[in-house]
C-alpha cells in the first residue's frame, strides 16, 4: 500500500483556528495587583473591539414617552430612545404606580427570541419578570434587540458580521455587538438622566443574548452595581451570533475573562444541564470564585444551577428577584427565591412604542449604508496612540517568546554570502515557524530587513542563492541583510489555501488573525530575532518593503518604532489609493485599522521615526506624518534600497516629489 506524506505545515497558524465552541482555559488571575494591571487591557481591549469611541460617547441618549398606561397597580412607559443618529431603541419602565422618589432600577435585555419583549415565552418571559420587579418596588426596563420587535426593524439583526459588508465592518469595528453595547449603555444614560431613578442602586439581568448583553455591560459600564446573567456565561460556547461577537474580541480573552471585570460587584449565575453552562459550578463559577477571593466578596458571588433546558425559567427568575432585593433593597435579606406573581402580564399590543416597524422619526436608519456613513463620520478622528497601538494586535515579543528551531552557529556566521546563514524561527505562544537567510552587517554599518512578495518557493530560493545585484551591493558595502520568508508566502501545500478560505467564514475575525497580521507579525519577530539572536542593534535596522507585503510592513515598522525596536521604513505601495477602504480590506486586511484612523493613526505611533513611502497617489500624500518623504511616483526595489541606504539625509531635502 503506497502512503502519501500528509505531514501539516510545520507552523500551526495554517491549522490552528478559534471559533465560537472553542474550549479556552479557564484565565489565571494570579495575584490582586496584577490583576487589576490586567483588568485595564480587558477592559480597553473590550472597548476597542466594539467600536465604540470618544465620537460615539459624545452623542447625548435623547429619550421620549411616547405613551404610558396603568396595569395591575404599575405604570408602564412606552419609551424610544435615540442611542446614535438616527437610531433608535423602543423599551417599557414598568414601576410602581404613585409615590415619589427614586426607585432603584433593573435593566432586562432579552435573548434570541422574536418579539421576547413583548410576548411571554415558555421558558424566559421577559414581561412577567420587569411586571414582577416592579411589584417589589424596582423600576424595571426591558428594550428590544435590534431587529427582533415589530417595533424594532430598522436594520436586519444577523448583519455587519457576515454578508458582503463584513470586511469593509471589520475594518471600521462596527458590528452588531457593538451597537447594542452602545444601546445599552445609552439606554443607562437615559435613564439615569430621570427624576425617579436611583443611580446608586442599577441591576441587569437577561437571558442567552440577552445574558451576553448583562455580563458586557456590566464589564464596561461600573453603574451596573449587580449582575445576573441567565443561561450564557461559558469558557467552551462564547456566543454564537454576530450580536455575541466583534472583531478581534476573542483573540486573546474569553467571556470569562469580561466577565471578571465585573469582580467584586455582586454576580449571580445561573445555568442549567441542557446547554453549555452545564459545567458552570466546576469551571467558570468555581474561577470565578478564586477572583472574587482575591478581593475578599466571596459572598458577592453565587450560581444558581437546576436540571433544564436552556431557559429563564420562573424558578430562575424566583432566584433572580430574591437577588435583586438583597443586594439593591435590604441588605438583611437572605431569602433563596422571592415567588413571582400570578397576576397577568400587559397585552403585548400594549407593549409595542410604534405600530411602525421603523420608527416615525425623519433622521431614522433605514439601510446599512447610512449606518455605515453614520458611523464613518463619528469615527473621523484618530485614536490615541496607544489605544492604535492596542488595536493592531502586534505584541513586540519577549526574548522568553522567540522560539529558534534552528541557526547557524555563532562562529560560522562571518560568511557574507546570503545563502550560507540561516535561521529557523517563531513564537513558542503561538507555535509558529519561519526561515530567514541572512548576512550580519560589519561593525557600524546598517542592517537591512527586505521584504517583498514571494509567490512561489523557489523565487525566494533563487533569490537567496544569487542575490539580486542592488541587495548584493549592500553586502559589498558591509550592510547586513536579512531576508524573511512569511507567513503564507511560498507555500502550495493544501492546508494554506484551506487556511485563506476559512478567513472568510463567520466570525472568523472575532476568534483569529488574518493572514496580514500574521505576515505583520513575522515581520516583529524577524526584528526581535535580529536583535537578541543575531546581535543587530535595532536602530541599524531598516525595514525595506514593495509589493503587496508593503502595507502590513509598514503597519508592523509602526509598531515597532511605538517602542523604538526599530530604524527607518522604506516602502514602495504601488500606487495604492489609501483612502479606499478596498485597498485595505486586500492589501491590509487588520480588522479595526479605519477604525483607529488608518495611516493618520500610525503617524502618532511612530513619533518623528524617518520614512520612505513611494508610489502613493497625490490625493494621498498628507496622510502620512511630516517625518516621511512621500514620492508620487513608484520606485523598482533596486532604486528604493539604494534610496533607503541613503534614507536620513534624503530626509532633509524635501517631503515629497
Amino acid at each position: 500500500m503506497e502512503f502519501k506524506d500528509t505531514r501539516p505545515p510545520d507552523d500551526a497558524r495554517y491549522y490552528r483556528f478559534r471559533h465560537t465552541n472553542s474550549v479556552f482555559p479557564m484565565p489565571a488571575w494570579g495575584n490582586l495587583a496584577g490583576w487589576r494591571e490586567e483588568r485595564e487591557r480587558i477592559r480597553r481591549h473590550l472597548w476597542l473591539c466594539s467600536g465604540l469611541n470618544a465620537g460615539t460617547a459624545a452623542f447625548k441618549a435623547k429619550g421620549k414617552v411616547i405613551a404610558s398606561f396603568r396595569h395591575e397597580g404599575l405604570t408602564v412607559e412606552n419609551i424610544c430612545i435615540e442611542t446614535l443618529p438616527g437610531l433608535y431603541v423602543q423599551g417599557n419602565l414598568y414601576k410602581p404606580a404613585g409615590g415619589k422618589g427614586k426607585r432603584p432600577l433593573i435593566l432586562n435585555p432579552h435573548g434570541h427570541g422574536l418579539r421576547s419583549r413583548t410576548v411571554p415565552m415558555s421558558g424566559a418571559s421577559v414581561p412577567h419578570r420587569a411586571m414582577n420587579q416592579a411589584l417589589l418596588g424596582f423600576a424595571a426596563f426591558a428594550w428590544s434587540m435590534i431587529g427582533y420587535e415589530e417595533d424594532t426593524k430598522q436594520l436586519e439583526h444577523r448583519s455587519l458580521l457576515q454578508g458582503d459588508e463584513k470586511a469593509l465592518c471589520n475594518l471600521y469595528g462596527l458590528s452588531m455587538f457593538g451597537l447594542q453595547l452602545n444601546n445599552s449603555i445609552k439606554v443607562l444614560d437615559y435613564l439615569c438622566s430621570r427624576a425617579d431613578i436611583d443611580t446608586a442602586r442599577i441591576g441587569c439581568t437577561g437571558e442567552s443574548g440577552g445574558g451576553t448583553q448583562t455580563y458586557y455591560l456590566a464589564a464596561l459600564d461600573e453603574r451596573v452595581r449587580v449582575a445576573a446573567p441567565a443561561v450564557m456565561l461559558s469558557g467552551h460556547m462564547q456566543g454564537g451570533c454576530v450580536c455575541e461577537n466583534a472583531p478581534l474580541l476573542h483573540l486573546p480573552y474569553s467571556t470569562v475573562h469580561y466577565a471578571g471585570l465585573i469582580a467584586p460587584r455582586p454576580l449571580l449565575l445561573l445555568a442549567c444541564t441542557g446547554d453549555w453552562t452545564h459545567h458552570a459550578r466546576e469551571r467558570e463559577y468555581a474561577s470565578l470564585k478564586k477572583l472574587y477571593r482575591l478581593y475578599g466578596a466571596e459572598r458577592a458571588l453565587a450560581c444558581f444551577y437546576q436540571d433544564a433546558p436552556h431557559n429563564y425559567n420562573k424558578p430562575s427568575r424566583e432566584a433572580v428577584y430574591a437577588w435583586m432585593k438583597r443586594w439593591l433593597q435590604d441588605s438583611r435579606f437572605r431569602a433563596a427565591r422571592i415567588p413571582e406573581s400570578e397576576q397577568p402580564v400587559p397585552a403585548s399590543d400594549r407593549l409595542l412604542v410604534f405600530k411602525s416597524a421603523v420608527p416615525p422619526r425623519r433622521n431614522a436608519i433605514r439601510s446599512q449604508k447610512s449606518l455605515l456613513n453614520i458611523w464613518i463620520r463619528l469615527h473621523s478622528e484618530p485614536d490615541r496612540a496607544e489605544d492604535t497601538a492596542a488595536a493592531l494586535c502586534l505584541a513586540i515579543p519577549p526574548k522568553r517568546d522567540l522560539l529558534i528551531r534552528g541557526v547557524t552557529p555563532r562562529h560560522a556566521r562571518g560568511a557574507r554570502e546570503l545563502g550560507q546563514n540561516h535561521v529557523t524561527y517563531g513564537r513558542f505562544s503561538e507555535d509558529s515557524t519561519l526561515s530567514c537567510h541572512f548576512v550580519l552587517p560589519e561593525r557600524g554599518k546598517r542592517c537591512f530587513i527586505v521584504v517583498r512578495d514571494w509567490r512561489e518557493l523557489r523565487q525566494w530560493r533563487q533569490a537567496v542563492r544569487k542575490p539580486p545585484r542592488h541587495v548584493a551591493s549592500r553586502i559589498r558595502c558591509g550592510d547586513g541583510v536579512l531576508m524573511p520568508l512569511l507567513f503564507a508566502q511560498g507555500s502550495t501545500h493544501p492546508v494554506r489555501q484551506r487556511r485563506l478560505e476559512l478567513e472568510g467564514s463567520y466570525l472568523y475575525t472575532s476568534f483569529n488573525k488574518t493572514a496580514h497580521m500574521c505576515q505583520a507579525d513575522d515581520i516583529v519577530t524577524t526584528a526581535v530575532m535580529a536583535a537578541t539572536e543575531l546581535g543587530v542593534a535595532p536602530p541599524s535596522l531598516t525595514l525595506v518593503a514593495s509589493g503587496s507585503v508593503a502595507l502590513p510592513a509598514l503597519l508592523a515598522w509602526a509598531a515597532l518604532a511605538r517602542r523604538s525596536a526599530v530604524g527607518a521604513f522604506a516602502g514602495d505601495l504601488g500606487g495604492l489609493n489609501l483612502k479606499d477602504p478596498a485597498t485595505w480590506v486586500r492589501h491590509a486586511y487588520f480588522p479595526l485599522l479605519l477604525r483607529a484612523g488608518g495611516i493618520k493613526a500610525l503617524g502618532r505611533l511612530c513619533g518623528r521615526r524617518r520614512g520612505l513611502v513611494s508610489g502613493v497617489p497625490r490625493a494621498c500624500r498628507g496622510l502620512f506624518p511630516a517625518s516621511f518623504r512621500v514620492l508620487t511616483r513608484p520606485l523598482a526595489a533596486a532604486e528604493l534600497l539604494t534610496m533607503a541606504a541613503d534614507l536620513p539625509a534624503r530626509l532633509d531635502r524635501g517631503k515629497s516629489r
